[in-house]
């Protein structure tokens, strides 16, 4: 039994893990066609505004972050840092930021910022699951396993549609109520019946919930990072990783199987969940 990290999380300080591959067909769209600019959804700790924030400042584009409840001063280390990347950051209470996908809603904010590009909360579009195939290719192909965090599935399906017919791959959601392929499908059609025999969500490891933790979490990414050098954050990867080393541990595998655990980045959040909670997590 072997169990490798794909480091995608050195990819880049913010634009790290799948951020840069859901991000890059629909950036490249913006630039591309008569857009005025990037118009994003997201809550006030979101890894996809600060992508998405950093990846449109490098890009020379304008970017709308559209944030879930009511501003709070000082902004939060993440919005701080989407703001000076030069986002318009714009923000709406719970009971409006649930329009988020409906037509006129969204007609209403195209008038309101210059024509965006809109994306959807996380790169749940089909420019990100295009991009999401790439994360794995032909070096990844050793691998039986490919396992991961689970938010919006925009990930999941991209590496399911990449995936070669020997491999499988488990996703971690980190939501209590997943409902992964349910809202996929409603992105990609294809994805309806594919490949059923080559994924599997393993929904026992969210830890009580979306941002939801306990010590016994805290404490195993604090070994993680002690042991090997490895940080993951407490919302996504942390879960994740947990999940797939309990399952090794559980015998969940035949012996000599490898697996590849795909590190999707997100770290910037550490530093909001710290201030948010008043501790730190790692001592370095």
């Amino acid at each position: 039994m072997e169990l490798f990290v794909k480091r995608d999380d050195l990819m880049h300080p913010i634009i790290s893990g799948n951020k840069l591959y859901k991000l890059k067909y629909s950036i490249a769209k913006a630039k591309n066609e008569e857009y005025g600019g990037i118009l994003t959804f997201g809550g006030a700790y979101s890894n996809h505004i600060a992508a998405t924030a950093a990846y449109c400042k490098e890009e020379g584009i304008q970017s709308v972050g559209i944030i879930r409840g009511e501003s709070t001063q000082p902004l939060n280390p993440t919005l701080s840092y989407s703001k000076s990347c030069g986002m318009t950051l714009s923000f709406i209470d719970r009971t409006t930021y649930r329009s988020k996908d409906d037509p006129g809603y969204l007609e209403k904010l195209k008038e309101d910022f210059n024509n965006p590009l809109i994306i959807p909360e996380g790169g749940a579009n089909l420019e990100g699951i295009t991009g999401a195939q790439e994360i794995i290719g032909a070096q990844c192909d050793e691998f039986d396993i490919i396992a991961l965090a689970v938010g919006t599935g925009t990930t999941l399906a991209g590496i399911l549609k990449a995936l070669s017919p020997h491999q499988k791959v488990i996703g971690f959601p980190v939501h209590k109520h997943a409902t992964v392929f349910e809202d996929v499908i409603q992105i990609d059609s294809e994805l309806q019946g594919y490949r059923q025999n080559q994924y599997s969500i393993e929904g026992g490891y969210h830890f009580g919930g979306y941002a939801k933790w306990n010590d016994a979490l805290i404490q195993f990414m604090r070994s993680t990072y002690d042991e090997g050098g490895l940080k993951t954050d407490p919302i996504y990867t942390s879960k994740a990783l947990y999940g797939i080393i309990d399952m090794i541990q559980k015998g969940s595998f035949e012996i000599g199987t490898k697996i590849l655990f795909i590190h999707t980045g997100g770290l910037q959040g550490i530093g909001g969940f710290e201030q948010r909670h008043g501790f730190t997590i790692y001592a370095s």
